[in-house]
């Protein structure tokens, strides 16, 4: 007899094993940072706090600026200790002759402080971009700490001004007319007599390029020269008009008359005191028309100036080396020789050139 098939089993369960705890792994042993090390501060440092310093002059113009800086070493700055503030290269085109602005005898200048150097630029006669730069200088050790740099452009604005010499009022671009003698007209201001001078002084100094005219009447030398020799029309860089200007730096011209020149005159022209002048003489046998009009003109720039007569050239000097400007006019004496007695001057014109 068969025997009856067996029953499937019921599956038996398993028991669910339980999730195993994580295991720590010993970990490394933390290690503290070391601080960075001490940056040594130098004895030397600075940094520029503000700086006043332009980016256009005018033509022989000067301007107070300055330059702040604070000292971030750990010397302290002194006159003594030779701590200034120096043009870069040792070269400034606007500031000299000396290159180095001084601390005062008194200031001192520790770590951490700071301090204003005040001085002044002067712009030179002719127009270009000059570079003014800046930094401090340990005299003998070091230049040291930031620096400051700026691009000045130098613009030369030209100008006229005229008196028609009508009366004894000073014009615009004419500050002071000293009058001694002499006698204004509708036609101008005629000397008469040897002692008689006008004096005028311009505002501005002419220390770029310029043109001086004139224009003189009833100009008779065969009855008007009374001496060897006459001044009618000059210019100086003070208002001495005497020869002791030969002993100074001055820059000077003269027109000069009287019976050495014969019926002519004398030019003379110095850019810098007596020994750089040179001299030249002219129409020793002209014939002078009284009822006309002769224009003198007198223009110079840095290298030259020329004399013309009624627009026409008569001479050219060197002009180089002319440190000090023109700045007074004189018509009649100059201090020296006497006045021509006669002429009419009028329509004075002066043109400052960029």
């Amino acid at each position: 007899m068969d025997e009856p098939a067996e029953e499937p089993s019921e599956p038996v369960d398993e028991p669910a094993e339980e999730p195993s705890e994580p295991v720590d792994e010993p970990s490394d042993p933390v290690v503290p940072e070391e601080p960075p090390p001490a940056v040594a501060v130098p004895d030397d440092a600075a940094e520029v706090v503000a700086v006043d310093l332009p980016t256009e002059m005018e033509c022989g113009e000067t301007l107070s600026v300055s330059v702040e800086m604070r000292n971030t070493g750990s010397a302290t700055w002194s006159r003594a200790g030779g701590y200034k503030l120096g043009a870069i290269g040792d070269d400034d085109p606007l500031y000299g002759p000396d290159v180095r602005v001084w601390l005062p005898e008194d200031v001192l200048v520790p770590p951490g402080d700071h301090y204003v150097f005040h001085f002044e630029l002067e712009a030179p006669s002719s127009e270009a971009v000059h570079v003014t730069d800046w930094q401090m200088v340990h005299e003998g050790v070091r230049w040291f700490g930031e620096t400051t740099s700026v691009d000045v452009e130098v613009i030369c604005s030209g100008w006229s001004h005229c008196d028609p010499l009508t009366s004894p009022d000073s014009v615009t671009g004419f500050s002071a007319k000293e009058v001694s003698g002499g006698s204004f007209t509708a036609g101008g201001w005629q000397t008469t007599g040897g002692d008689d001078q006008l004096v005028l002084e311009l505002e501005e100094p002419l220390t770029g390029s310029a043109r001086i005219d004139i224009d003189v009447t009833n100009f008779d030398p065969l009855t008007q020269y009374s001496s060897t020799k006459h001044q009618i029309f000059n210019a100086y860089t003070s208002d001495d008009g005497s020869q002791d200007v030969f002993d100074t730096d001055e820059a000077w011209w003269n027109i000069r008359t009287g019976t050495n020149y014969g019926t002519g005159f004398k030019f003379l022209a110095a850019p810098n005191g007596g020994d750089s002048r040179e001299e030249s003489r002219h129409h020793a046998d002209a014939a002078w028309d009284p009822a006309a009009v002769h224009r003198f003109s007198i223009e110079w720039d840095a290298e030259e100036i020329d004399l013309y007569l009624n627009d026409e050239l008569q001479q050219t000097f060197d002009y180089s080396g002319r440190v000090q400007p023109l700045q007074y006019i004189f018509i009649g004496t100059d201090n020296v020789y006497v006045a021509q007695v006669g002429p009419i001057y009028s329509n004075l014109c002066v043109t400052h050139a960029p």
